[in-house]
């Protein structure tokens, strides 16, 4: 194979930069504002860049897309340049409606971002064939775009690589600072603008040529029938066998099983799409067989994804990923019945539906973050309700203590509403304001414990339901400790059963922990009292932690909650627990690792 002179490469270059001007200008845009916000030192503020880089990221597979529409219909440099103009226009709007400080702003639009991404990003396997039929034409287009992608990583990988080592090479070899954010400055200006040129620099300029193709690369077929597939029947086995245990022990499905079921529908559904120019060759007829029962076989597994994601919302209401879901299980059943029902089949549908989907489920009253915030803050109503926390449409406190379940949710929805949202939904229920900073459409809102007190509930930082029968509880460092009345402090002494560390010594005090972990014992090792020995068990601590906090691990428990004091005639201890790690062992809680303070005062004689 001939490699091109570096004049071809460059007038390659060039001919792909007059067909593609505004998506390189604007993929050149995009990369000068993150190279400056990696550039950028000290405390973060907001500044336009973060509003630019988002328009700029969209604007690629949008202006990608609208280019390859009107190339296709071969339209006249007029319409063409309108169609960019109106693109250009809605990436203004989008870049203006966004907060300047996007990293503090709440996480639905970076969430939005992605789903509009995605959106644009499936437009452009379909932009240029827009018209009924043209099914072979648009298989190998999106070859074409696989491969080219593929390979263009590649090169941008290998090219980072070796130029990283050379920056090291100055650095080390010659004393050269080269600061650490210069390595991210050149990853992101290659793949802003090395592998964006690259990449559009491999779409071929006919595309009504590809209607004809019929290059099959043995590698795809090879990757589809020998990896893909056998994965799919692995996916198959496991939610069939999901399903009989479902029957046989009529126990409701669990929502994490969702991840696998999207897993077999995107692998097997990539599969087919892989397989299709060839499914109706004589030695590959098992491939119509094998799509025919594959849908069918979808069926079920589709119903299950449903009902476990539809118990999920029952019990929690609806937040972002199960609303998405709900609306990629709803989008299966569509697809399922369409391949099942339809004589055409038109693989076409699979991107032109999926893009038609992500666009709806992002903006409007029924897209997802407004359908879950209404969702999430009417649960949070319901519970202050039930609970007198909320009366006349405001929050009062009230001397009824509430419940440790009502509290954990009622944390978990306030961290939601604060990371994802913000609190303008649940704002009119307070007199003082919920905001700790506020200036136009970039808001700080203030730290979900601080909510949660001023409704006079105590705040439970639960991050993730315990994995099988393990807990960790964690105690609120923030939080200071009273040490009026002694007169020494241990820190942070650490027990595990995996290690043989087992005691603790000093000048004055020796500790020592049983094997099994549930007791500490403290000696003076003063001659005359060496004997007289403090015994501290940790059994009723335990107990009390796992009634009030049972089957979850907690992160910000307050220090008086995790505290065991004990005293003898020469000695008095008190002991703050900063985590404690519990397991079941024959329904029974017990320590398998703690780290503690220790105060402790010695009494004379």
């Amino acid at each position: 194979m001939k490699l091109p002179s570096l004049r071809q490469v460059l007038q390659d270059a060039a001919a792909t930069f007059m067909r593609f001007p505004l998506v390189l200008i604007n993929t050149a845009l995009g990369t000068i504002c993150v190279v400056l916000l990696i550039d950028h030192e000290g405390p973060a503020r907001a500044t336009v860049l973060f509003n630019i880089m988002a328009a700029t990221l969209a604007g690629i597979p949008l202006l990608t897309a609208l280019a390859l529409f009107s190339e296709k219909r071969k339209q006249e440099r007029l319409p063409a340049a309108a169609l960019q103009a109106a693109g250009i226009i809605l990436l203004v709007i989008y870049g203006w409606s966004l907060p300047s400080n996007l990293a503090e702003a709440p996480a639905f639009h970076i969430l939005r971002l992605l789903f509009i991404l995605t959106a644009l990003h499936l437009l452009v396997t379909f932009a240029p064939f827009y018209r009924r039929g043209e099914i072979n034409g648009f298989w190998h287009f999106n070859k074409i775009l696989f491969l080219r992608l593929m390979l263009t990583m590649i090169y941008t990988t290998v090219l980072y690589s070796g130029l990283a080592l050379a920056l090291a090479a100055l650095d080390n070899l010659f004393a050269i600072d080269v600061p650490g954010k210069r390595y991210a400055e050149l990853w992101f200006i290659l793949l802003g603008l090395f592998t964006t040129w690259s990449f559009l620099a491999g779409i071929p300029e006919n595309l009504d040529e590809l209607e004809q193709s019929t290059d099959y690369p043995k590698v795809i077929k090879i990757f589809a029938q020998y990896i893909l597939s056998p994965l799919v029947l692995v996916y198959l086995l496991i939610l069939y066998a999901y399903i009989i245990r479902i029957l046989i022990v009529w126990d409701w499905p669990q929502g994490w099983v969702g991840r696998l079921i999207l897993g077999f529908a995107a692998s097997g559904i990539f599969t087919l799409l892989l397989l299709h120019p060839i499914r109706n060759k004589a030695e590959n007829n098992w491939i119509n067989r094998a799509a025919h029962w594959f849908y069918w076989l979808m069926l079920p597994v589709v119903g299950m994804l449903l009902l476990a994601l539809w118990r999920r919302v029952s019990e929690y209401g609806v937040t972002e990923g199960r609303y998405i879901g709900i609306g990629l299980g709803f989008w299966l059943a569509g697809i399922v019945l369409y391949f099942i029902i339809s004589r055409k089949k038109s693989i076409k549908t699979i991107p032109v539906s999926l893009t038609i989907l992500t666009l709806l489920i992002s903006f409007g009253p029924w897209s997802a973050f407004s359908v879950s915030e209404r969702s999430q803050s009417g649960r949070l109503q319901e519970i202050l309700s039930k609970n007198h926390l909320l009366a006349d449409g405001l929050v009062q406190k009230t001397a009824q203590p509430v419940s440790q379940e009502d509290s954990r949710q009622i944390s978990s929805i306030l961290s939601y509403l604060h990371d994802i949202h913000g609190y303008q939904q649940i704002q009119p229920w307070f007199k003082e304001t919920l905001t700790a900073s506020s200036s136009g459409k970039n808001r700080r809102y203030k730290d979900p414990a601080q909510v949660a007190k001023m409704m006079g509930v105590e705040y439970q930082n639960v991050r993730y339901r315990a994995a099988g029968d393990m807990i960790r509880l964690r105690s609120d460092q923030s939080t200071a400790i009273d040490v009026g009345g002694y007169s020494h402090l241990i820190r942070g002494q650490y027990f595990s059963e995996r290690n043989d560390k087992r005691n603790f010594t000093n000048r004055e005090l020796q500790i020592q922990v049983r094997s099994d972990l549930e007791t500490i014992r403290f000696y003076r090792l003063d001659k005359e009292i060496n004997g007289d020995s403090l015994l501290v068990d940790l059994r009723p601590l335990i107990s009390q932690l796992i009634t009030d906090y049972p089957n979850v691990s907690v992160n910000n428990i307050p220090s008086e909650k995790m505290m065991l004091s004990a005293a003898n005639p020469y000695l008095t201890v008190k002991i703050f627990f900063r985590l404690l790690s519990l397991k079941q062992d024959d329904g029974v809680y017990k320590p398998f690792e703690y780290s503690m303070d220790i105060l402790y005062r010695l009494t004379k004689e």
